[in-house]
């Protein structure tokens, strides 16, 4: 069974109990109640968040220029900033606790699994490839890109991030 069709089947479960199993509340007064009580000013010219776009754009052409001088193929590349920008908006500080298989870090949201101690590794996959000490170097861009080429060359793709 799949990654794919583990977590499809999670997610029904758990639809499933929260509103077959237990009802949704009926809707009180409150929530019935209009949101808004002003009239629109449609008129107004919209304010553009530029900087958002910039800095998210910066931190992509970050990833871009250091992907390259770690060893991505130029034929991945598009794909890569594509990850990156799904995963993390290309942020190398990014952390998400409640991943599916445990913590997931940095620009490429590295799963754990990858540099916690296992049976066949007795330090980690990552540390044995020599790559970091501890999970948090993954927080470091060019670790991180590292890490993630090793890992796209063992997975023969982009099977790890759900990719072919």
């Amino acid at each position: 069974m799949t990654l794919l069709s583990k977590t499809i089947i999670a997610m029904v479960a758990a639809l499933t109990s929260l509103f077959i199993l237990k009802p949704p509340p009926a809707p009180t007064a409150q929530d019935l109640a209009p949101k808004h009580a002003e009239i629109f000013e449609g008129y107004a010219s919209p304010v553009i968040p530029t900087t958002t776009l910039k800095t998210a754009l910066n931190a992509c052409e970050r990833v871009y220029e250091m992907a390259r001088y770690v060893g991505w193929d130029e034929s991945q590349l598009t794909t890569l900033i594509a990850v990156a920008q799904r995963e993390s908006r290309c942020k190398p500080d990014a952390f998400n606790k409640a991943d599916t298989v445990g913590q997931s870090y940095g620009t490429l949201q590295i799963n754990d699994f990858w540099c916690l101690p296992s049976r066949y590794y007795k330090q980690g996959y990552m540390q044995a490839l020599g790559l970091l000490d501890t999970c948090q170097d993954l927080f470091d861009l060019e670790t991180n890109l590292r890490a993630g080429l090793a890992i796209y060359r063992y997975s023969n793709g982009w099977r790890a991030w759900g990719g072919k």
